[in-house]
């Protein structure tokens, strides 16, 4: 019971009085070591013109800003990124615009959990696999995940949950870019309407605005099979365009699996990548430090490849329990190699372990209802609060 009451005041704190410039989610939660709150440059000279495109964003000649954040299941469930896409649509975009949802997957398919705020439906015989397999059976993507089918009667729906959730922004588009394999006996209609087909993705523009598709594909060699790698949603007035690219149980080294994740973030041209990996590394009992460090200097260094003009900002894991009550010595030592490599390529860090907290603080945060019970997950408004911390700590860089 104390701790679901803590749960509703601090629900009450974030919907009233919390902003992206004042501290009262510091002052009501005391663990949090809000004057660790920033984001270190640490030279990356990539953050200055970042910055600028930020100061010009309602400029009618500045292009929209497009931002990547991939990870693990912090971010497969969408609270997280959510709440920093919201903010940052807040503070930045014009009080008439329409926000794009950016890239999604239909985790649905694959019979794993979608984040919330939108739904999937479909039809048909449909398998999947994950860059988290063992043994690599398919071509994998950006998003980490592929669903295929060779059923000519399948189809899929997505829409947002604009009606559902009381978000200030609400999601439409009007432009659908489909990654998917390349194969002249498949076709693909989206709203009934033909896409056009480019060598690593389909696109089509729509009419007007909306919020939900239905994608129909018509397969006329059944031994071929449709991949779906993931998908975009844009519109032409959205000043930011947030991509979400998250899977349960990824480290680095799963990332690094995806055959075609360099061609599609190349696709997408980030001015900003965000990288939330080292849990998953941290809970593995023979964490191979030395080998953590050069797998993600790897995948650090192939996105460097496609997009030298993007500013990169790591994100250092959580605090967490091992099987919900033994301390994790691993996390440092996944910390200290995001440190070191930030240093070692002059890329921004923002430090979550420390200002949660630190050592043992996720039982603090559990203590007030912000933790699931295995001590290593947040709960929604968790999440959120991270979020907060997040936007308040980028808003302060880009401002001052």
């Amino acid at each position: 019971m104390k701790i679901w009451r803590t749960s509703i005041i601090i629900t009450l704190i974030l919907s009233i009085a919390v902003s992206t410039k004042g501290q009262s989610l510091c002052d009501t939660l005391p663990f949090i070591q809000c004057q660790k709150n920033l984001i270190y440059v640490n030279g990356d000279k990539n953050i200055n013109t970042l910055i600028q495109k930020f100061e010009n964003i309602n400029s009618t000649q500045q292009e929209s800003i497009k931002i990547v954040h991939i990870g693990d299941s912090h971010l497969q469930a969408g609270f997280l990124t959510e709440k920093i896409k919201q903010k940052l649509f807040q503070f930045y975009a014009e009080e008439d615009t329409v926000v794009s949802p950016g890239f999604i997957f239909p985790y649905t398919i694959a019979q794993t959990n979608n984040p919330f705020f939108y739904k999937v439906d479909y039809s048909g015989d449909w398998e999947w696999c994950k860059n988290i397999d063992a043994e690599k059976t398919c071509k994998l993507g950006l998003s980490g995940i592929t669903v295929r089918t060779n059923d000519s009667l399948a189809f899929f729906s997505i829409k947002m949950q604009n009606e559902r959730y009381n978000y200030p922004k609400k999601y439409f588009f009007n432009s659908v870019k489909i990654f998917h394999n390349t194969d002249s006996t498949i076709s693909i209609k989206v709203n009934d309407k033909k896409v056009i087909s480019k060598n690593a993705y389909s696109v089509i523009q729509l009419d007007k605005l909306t919020d939900s598709i239905l994608v129909s594909i018509n397969i006329n060699d059944t031994s071929s099979f449709f991949e779906l790698y993931g998908i975009i949603f844009e519109n032409d007035k959205s000043k930011i365009n947030y991509h979400t690219i998250g899977v349960n149980g990824a480290t680095a080294q799963s990332y690094l699996k995806c055959d075609y994740f360099s061609r599609h973030l190349a696709i997408i041209n980030p001015d900003l990548i965000i990288i939330s990996l080292g849990t998953n590394e941290a809970y593995d009992d023979d964490l191979p430090d030395l080998e953590h460090e050069y797998i993600l200097k790897d995948l650090i260094l192939q996105i460097k490849d496609i997009s030298s003009n993007a500013a990169i900002i790591l994100v250092t894991p959580n605090d967490h329990l091992k099987n919900r009550e033994f301390s994790n010595n691993n996390i440092l030592l996944v910390r200290d190699n995001i440190l070191k490599i930030c240093n070692d390529f002059q890329l921004s860090f923002w430090d979550f372990y420390s200002i949660m907290g630190g050592e043992n603080s996720i039982l603090k945060w559990y203590e007030k209802g912000l933790s699931s019970e295995d001590k290593l997950h947040f709960k929604k408004i968790g999440y959120e609060i991270q979020g907060e911390l997040f936007v308040k700590a980028f808003i302060d860089l880009i401002e001052n």
